[in-house]
């Protein structure tokens, strides 16, 4: 996957726009309510939405979710292994 910080897109490596990041409530992950017994999603208590984390799920996966729950949210961290961050569309290094 590839990051955008500065428009806060995620796309899949071939360059399909999954979402645009926009959270109002800045949710710490340790604050949010977990979901069952799954550790990748969480609830946040503030919107009701299910916020996925991105460093364990592949972006085929991830997008079919939102595709078909466009309310979905992500957590992303710039320093997990599954994402590369890019700016103006190249490859930054961190």
């Amino acid at each position: 996957m590839k990051f955008n910080p500065i428009t806060k897109e995620v796309f899949t490596n071939s360059g399909q726009r999954i979402k645009q990041l926009h959270c109002p409530y800045a949710m710490q992950w340790e604050n949010l309510r977990p979901i069952s017994n799954d550790a990748t999603v969480r609830e946040c208590s503030l919107c009701n939405h299910n916020v996925i984390d991105t460093a364990h799920v592949d972006e085929n996966e991830l997008l079919k979710v939102v595709l078909n729950n466009p309310d979905t949210c992500l957590k992303i961290n710039p320093n997990q292994n599954n994402i590369q961050i890019i700016t103006n569309g190249t490859f930054e290094q961190l």
